[in-house]
This record gives C-alpha cells, sequence and structure tokens, in this order.
C-alpha cells in the first residue's frame, strides 16, 4: 500500500533534510520568536509548537539556507521538558523539605546542560576551524572553574579528538550527575529520620550556565558574537517551583547573549512569580506570543489559509503526486488540492442557485451589505443548510467536504487538520481496490471527508474530553444542589452554544433569501458583565480553552467604554450541529445568569427571535469587520 503522504511525524525524529521539505513558517510571529529577548510563546495543543522548534535548530538551518555552523544567525538549543532520564516532576515532593528552590534549580539546570550539550554532540562542525588548544582553554579555564564553584569534586575526561567527542564526554559526564542525584531522593523519602544533609553540587543559571555559555560561543568555528536561543519546550510539565525558578531566569535579562523561548501550552504555565514572589512581567521581562490562529478564511487569515496550501502540496509532492507544479503558483497548487479533496457536486450545485438567487434579492432591495458578494458569502450556506430542513429534516446530510471546509473545521490547528486528512487518506485507501494492486489513491471523495470530520468532531466533545475527567477539580465552585463535574458543565456549554448558533443559522424563510438574522454566521460568545463571572465558570472557559474547545479573545463592550472576553467555540464541532464553518463575525451578549443556567442544564443560550430585534437590545452585535474581514 502507498504511505500516507500526511501521515503525521513526530518533528524531533525529522531529519533537516526531511524538516527543510516539509516545514512551511506558519506564524507572522515567527521571525520575533528568534530573535534576541526573552519569550514566552504559548499556543493550543497541536499549532506547531514543536515543528517551529525542530524548524531553529543548527542542522536545519544550515540546510534551508545553505550555510555552516560558523555562519549561522544564532545558535539555538533545544531543551525538551519531557524527555528526560529522570521525570522531574518527581522533585516536587521537595516543595516542602530540604531547600526546594536550591535543588529544584541545580535539577533544572542540570538538565538544560545536559540537552543543551546534547544538540552540540549532532552539530556538524567545520573540522578546519577546530582548536584544540582553544577548546582545552575553555574547559580547564571555564567549564571546571564553574563546575568546581558549584561544588562537583568530579572533573570529566575529556577527548579532545573532535568537537563532537569533546561535547560527548560533558555530556556523559553530566547525564552521570543527574543519576547520582537519585539516592538523595530515595533517602529523603525511605528513611525520614535519617541525615538529610545535601552535599551534591549546586549548579544555577546564572552561576554556571551564563557564565559558561557566553564562553561557549566564542570557541572558534562558532558563530561568534551571535546570541543564543535556549529553546525550553513543553514548559507548562514543570513544577509550580521549577516554573518560579523559570521566571527568575526570565527576569535575570542575560540578552542579547543568552535568551529563552520558553514554549507552555496554552492556559497551563503554572505560575508567573519568581522564587522570591516577585512578578514576571511582559514586556519588561520577556515578550509573550500566542502562536494559535482563529481565523482561517482567505478574507481574515490569508496567511493561514496560504500556509495550509503549502502544507498540503509539498506532503504530496513528496510522495509523488503533482510533482510539476511549483511551490509559488498559488492557483496551479489551489486547483490541484481541490481536485484531491472535491466537494460534493449536488451540494455545490445547490449552493450556486442560493447564491443566484440573492443576487436576484439585491438588485431588487439593495440587499443588506455593502456589497452583493457580502451578502453571497454570508447566506449563501446558511440558505442552503435551511432548505435541507422541510419535511424529512435531512439537515443531516450537509457534507463537511472540499478543500475550504477541511481548513476551516481546522480552527486553525494544523495537526487536527492533517490527522483529519491522514484518515481520509487511509480510508479511502482500505475502500480503493486499486491501492492493493500498488497504485495511489487519486482523490478522496467527498462522503468519506465528511465522514472523518463528523467522527473527528464525535471524538473531540464524546472521548477527549472525558480523557480530562480524572483531572477534574472537585473543588468547583456549584450553584445547584447536586454538582455535575467540570468537564460535564463544559460539554453542557458547548452543546448550548452549538444550538443556539445553529438556531440562528436557520432563522429567517426559504422563500426570501435574505430574511433572518443579519448575522447568521455565529461562533461567539461576549460576556456582558465580565467583573461579576463567578469562579464556577471561569473554571468552565479555562478548562475550554486549555482543551482547545473554546478560544479567548477580547472585544468592546457594549457600553463602548472598555474591554470584555469574547469566547468563540472550535469549528471543529461545525458538524455536530450542522454550522456553517466558512465565516463568523456576530456574537452573543450573555449574562452569567444566562450562562450558569446553560452549563448546568446545557440547553440553548437564549431565545433567539427569528429578526434583528435582539440588536437593538445590546443583546445580539456585529463584529467591526463584519462586511469587510470575513
Amino acid at each position: 500500500m502507498i504511505d500516507n503522504p500526511f501521515a503525521i511525524v513526530s518533528p524531533e525524529e525529522l531529519t533537516a533534510q526531511q524538516a527543510d521539505q516539509l516545514f512551511v513558517e506558519m506564524h507572522s510571529d515567527y521571525p520575533e520568536i528568534t530573535r534576541q529577548g526573552n519569550t514566552l510563546v504559548t499556543g493550543a495543543r497541536g499549532c506547531g509548537k514543536s515543528m517551529l522548534i525542530r524548524c531553529s535548530l543548527p542542522d536545519f538551518l544550515m540546510v534551508r539556507r545553505k550555510i555552516k555552523f560558523s555562519q549561522l544567525p544564532y545558535l539555538a538549543l533545544n531543551v525538551s521538558i519531557k524527555k528526560t532520564a529522570i521525570d522531574i516532576q518527581e522533585l516536587h515532593k521537595l516543595d516542602n523539605q530540604h531547600i526546594p528552590f536550591l535543588i529544584n534549580e541545580h535539577f533544572l539546570t542540570l538538565h538544560v546542560v545536559m540537552h543543551s550539550l546534547l544538540c552540540l554532540t549532532k552539530v556538524t562542525f567545520e573540522t578546519e576551524k577546530y582548536s584544540q588548544s582553544s577548546y582545552k582553554y575553555f574547559f580547564e579555564n571555564v567549564y571546571v572553574k564553574y563546575l568546581k564553584a558549584a561544588g562537583c569534586k568530579d572533573i570529566p575526561e575529556v577527548d579532545y579528538t573532535t568537537p563532537n567527542s569533546f561535547f560527548m564526554a560533558l555530556f556523559d559526564h553530566m547525564n552521570l550527575m543527574s543519576y547520582n542525584f537519585m539516592p538523595y531522593l530515595n533517602r529523603l523519602y525511605s528513611n525520614k529520620g535519617a541525615d538529610l544533609t545535601y552535599s551534591l553540587p549546586l549548579l544555577s543559571f546564572s552561576r554556571f550556565i551564563v557564565p559558561v555559555y557566553k564562553a561557549l560561543i566564542e570557541l572558534p568555528g562558532f558563530p561568534n558574537n551571535k546570541p543564543i536561543l535556549i529553546f525550553i519546550d513543553d514548559a507548562d510539565n514543570l513544577s509550580e517551583i521549577q516554573t518560579r525558578i523559570l521566571n527568575s531566569w526570565l527576569a535575570s535579562r542575560t540578552q542579547p547573549t543568552i535568551s529563552l523561548k520558553v514554549f507552555s501550552q496554552i492556559g497551563l504555565y503554572k505560575s508567573y512569580l519568581t522564587s522570591s514572589g516577585v512578578l514576571v512581567e511582559s514586556p519588561h521581562d520577556y515578550q509573550e506570543v500566542n502562536i494559535s490562529s482563529i481565523y482561517t478564511t482567505k478574507f481574515r487569515n490569508p496567511e493561514y489559509y496560504n500556509k495550509v496550501l503549502q502544507i498540503l502540496i509539498r506532503r504530496l509532492q513528496l510522495s509523488g503526486y503533482a510533482e510539476q507544479i511549483e511551490l509559488n503558483n498559488k492557483e496551479a497548487i489551489e486547483l490541484t488540492l481541490k481536485n484531491f479533496f472535491p466537494s460534493y457536486k449536488k451540494q455545490e450545485e445547490g449552493i450556486k442557485q442560493e447564491e443566484e438567487r440573492i443576487r436576484a434579492a439585491y438588485k431588487k432591495t439593495n440587499g443588506r451589505g455593502y456589497r452583493e458578494n457580502d451578502d453571497v458569502r454570508r447566506y449563501a450556506i446558511p440558505n442552503y443548510i435551511r432548505g435541507l430542513g422541510g419535511l424529512s429534516k435531512s439537515r443531516s446530510t450537509y457534507q463537511y467536504a472540499g478543500l475550504e471546509n477541511i481548513i476551516h473545521l481546522s480552527s486553525g490547528i494544523i495537526r487536527y487538520l492533517l490527522d483529519s486528512v491522514a484518515k481520509m487518506y487511509d480510508t479511502a485507501a482500505k475502500r480503493s481496490p486499486d491501492v492493493s494492486s500498488g497504485n495511489r489513491v487519486e482523490f478522496i471523495p467527498s462522503n468519506i471527508q465528511d465522514e472523518v470530520m463528523r467522527a473527528k468532531a464525535d471524538f473531540y466533545l464524546f472521548t477527549e474530553l472525558r480523557k480530562n475527567e480524572k483531572n477534574d477539580d472537585s473543588s468547583v465552585i456549584s450553584t445547584t444542589e447536586n454538582p455535575i463535574s467540570l468537564t460535564d458543565k463544559l460539554a453542557n456549554l458547548i452543546n448550548a452554544m452549538g444550538k443556539t448558533f445553529q438556531e440562528i443559522l436557520l432563522s429567517g424563510n426559504n422563500d426570501d433569501p435574505l430574511s433572518g438574522r443579519a448575522e447568521r454566521k455565529v461562533f461567539s460568545i461576549a460576556l456582558s458583565n465580565p467583573e461579576r463571572t463567578s469562579q464556577e465558570l471561569k473554571q468552565v472557559f479555562k478548562l475550554g480553552v486549555r482543551l482547545g474547545f473554546l478560544h479567548e479573545s477580547f472585544i468592546g463592550n457594549k457600553e463602548g467604554n472598555g474591554r470584555t472576553y469574547l469566547y468563540i467555540l472550535n469549528r471543529c464541532f461545525a458538524p455536530i450541529f450542522t454550522l456553517d464553518p466558512t465565516g463568523f463575525q456576530g456574537y452573543l451578549f450573555m449574562t452569567n445568569e444566562d450562562l450558569t443556567t446553560a452549563i448546568h442544564k446545557g440547553n440553548r443560550l437564549r431565545k433567539i427571535n427569528n429578526t434583528d430585534s435582539d440588536l437593538e437590545n445590546g443583546l445580539y452585535q456585529l463584529s467591526l469587520f463584519d462586511y469587510w474581514e470575513e
């Protein structure tokens, strides 16, 4: 069987050449992330954080830019918090024990240095620039000096044969230091009455990493006078004490020589306090960047749409599809992908008929939007979905197929998109008799696309959410006598939003293509009185954002004298409620009382009139980009 071109591969497992073939800069913030200065990068699961790090490392840059190691614009070192010989989460047992901050910082420093050295063992150095005498001076007068100052009595034996063997010797020594740490932990927990005197080394960021790394970058063959960027991935896996230590590093401001690039899943970074209890602040101590994207249309966010085209076509080309298409030929790429992910023909014809009805009505009444195309874009698909109802109640026959639908349903999460199309390809391959004979899948039938997207929506709401239930916070305040779990409250909120948004989309009547609500593509709710939001609601919103079920943003309040929270439903849920995912502008202002009822009942958010009377009452608003952006 032909290999799946859309299969997801862990970025860490990609060679530099493979990463170069696949990597597309998804985020406009990428240059900012790779500049000097501390940065905290947050994003939803699957938005491309790990791939961004992978494609900032030396081997990738050397392949992509066709340069040598000494010519790098910066030296990036990758530190994965998840991948360690000793689970540093175990150190949380020290929290109320023996000098927790010093020991935790030692282990965190040890972890960063180990991974940094491991990165350097994999670098392709320029052998002609290697100077054994310079490396020997660095080792004896810098590395050993600060190692001894940290209390280390065991000095490593160094192999000066090559730079790689030199750094491997240092790595092996640091690795041994990490194992020597374990007996102290065992003694701490198994013998409470024993002598718990700590006699091991105490490495730290300021007294080891900073001086050693500053000397390191000046070695012959290194990118001298260029910054060192330490990428710390999965920082949300740190304990609270470890996070506060990391914040102290951010506040130390060691840039431009050393900059920390801290990556965390949105909503999971445990603290913004330092070891001394001082708040680490943005932009004073670091820049904060959120790389999740909520907009996917060609109008509002052409960057995401165009990058997805590049990602999909690159993968097809690597598997032998469309090899003749140039990567800068957008029209050819778009046509090829639309042929590979075709829309449901009968549905497309029905939508085109609705478009013609809207154009005719616009000419008679001057429409509702600023331009004719505005009304076409806003009402054609909702009208078609509403028309499917009839006596047979066949709205579920609406197919979520076609390139644009697939992109919109990803809600800006590239892993969601790739996982979906990979499943589509596998399903098409299993059902095609030609594939078993060695032929490849030439396109994904629309019914398979729809089947996969509906199954993905069900999986996220009914399976993925339940995985979180074991971590449910039982202390969440409940206003009912029979409290329900936090995950159930979030599920109820998702259902309430979906049912309400469907009612808005279906408003009006089939005889008038411009009837119903002025904005029928609604995916968002805004808080009417955010200052009164209950702790219970805050917990539900926090969980929704962390899981990627909701996107958090901000808009002007109803009074026009401040800002309020906006929560946008992930469009991957559109198939469950038969919503149009191809754009969204409208939003509902909701009171705390209505939202509290929704999280306990799961019923629609409120009674929605079939007209725009709610608009006058301030219950429903249109965004500033209503007619222009989407």
